[in-house]
């Protein structure tokens, strides 16, 4: 029996989200804010129901945007481990109501969810319901159970930005410069491997007049979008220090763009040496596949890179605070005696 207690407490709770809300529903304060919380959940999903329709169906019918299913539960997942390290440091709900600070923030997080709500009511920008959906779900975190909620729960919920599809005219401004940027340079390195490349626009001309359209797909967005979902959850996850954070998650920018990059180059080269049907269809897809994993191993690397200089600076000040002299505080009445 005593294993198991010291068990029980050294290994975080697997559902931790569950036993909260147990903790929570055996007070009557926390019973009602768990049902304010299920009543807000229904409204909100009630007013963006047609939000949420669109969502499933670009989700089910854009390959850009498949993603979208997984967002959701791993936001819940984050939920979840952000509840254990609740639960470890002790830290017990709280059953009496939200703060001041936390009913005005979450007033106004609701005010500004809804007025985008109502705003797409007369102009058709969908980009605006769609955040707004996720500000008014916070506001209702954040009215019900306070700032501190919202500050451990405040990933999560921002992980949700990534379930929603851009505008196709906002996609297609983003993609448009991405596409130059990756024929340019996949025609600058092919013609420096020896294979001459006429780069036009977004369409490359290989000798033997080879033509390689570089579509919106190849633009790297997909690529961007995925990696920058991926380095947000593993800088979250990894518990280092906010510099660490913040240099992978930017680097999820540069980590795409060579990866796709490297995909429209061995493209060229597969299309100059073999044989252009190799470049189409289900071997394109394998082939971008295979280049992902790519650029999923540039991200290890970069996080190995990334550990070794934590270590070295964790090294550093541990070294730095050993070697501070001792027993070297000067007497008290010297310094009395001074300031006479």
């Amino acid at each position: 029996m005593e294993v198991t207690e010291a068990k029980t407490k050294t290994s975080p709770p697997k559902a931790a989200l569950r036993i909260l809300a147990e903790q929570r529903w055996a007070t009557p304060d926390g019973r009602w804010s768990l049902i304010g919380l299920a009543g807000a959940a229904c409204l909100i999903a009630t007013l963006y129901w047609e939000n949420l329709k669109h969502f499933t169906f670009v989700w089910s019918n854009d390959d850009n945007y498949s993603h979208g299913w997984l967002v959701a539960p791993l936001s819940v997942y984050f939920a979840n481990y952000a509840a254990e390290r609740q639960l470890r440091s002790r830290k017990t709900p709280r059953s009496e109501p939200a703060p001041s600070s936390g009913v005005r923030l979450g007033s106004v997080l609701i005010a500004l969810g809804l007025a985008g709500r109502l705003v797409t009511v007369f102009l058709p920008i969908g980009l605006v319901a769609d955040g707004s959906m996720i500000v008014a779900l916070a506001g209702a975190i954040t009215l019900i159970f306070g700032l501190g909620t919202l500050r451990t729960y405040a990933f999560p919920i921002a992980f949700l930005v990534f379930m929603i599809p851009l505008p196709v005219a906002m996609y297609t401004m983003l993609a448009n410069p991405l596409q130059m940027i990756v024929s340019k340079v996949a025609a600058g390195v092919m013609t420096a491997c020896g294979i001459p490349v006429l780069c036009e626009g977004n369409m490359l001309t290989l000798p033997g007049d080879i033509r390689m359209f570089v579509a919106e797909a190849c633009s790297g967005m997909r690529q961007l979008t995925g990696f920058l979902a991926l380095t947000a959850a593993v800088a979250y996850l990894s518990g280092k220090p906010s510099w660490y954070r913040v240099v992978l998650v930017a680097s999820a920018v540069p980590v795409a763009m060579v990866a796709n990059i490297a995909r429209v180059i061995v493209t060229g080269l597969i299309m100059y040496y073999v044989d252009p049907n190799y470049a189409q269809g289900a071997w394109h897809t394998a082939e971008g596949m295979v280049l992902m994993l790519g650029g999923l191993a540039l991200l290890q690397l970069e996080m190995m890179i990334l550990n070794a200089m934590t270590e070295v600076f964790a090294a550093g000040s541990a070294s730095a605070k050993s070697s501070e002299p001792e027993g070297m505080e000067t007497p008290r009445g010297v310094v009395q005696g001074a300031r006479v």
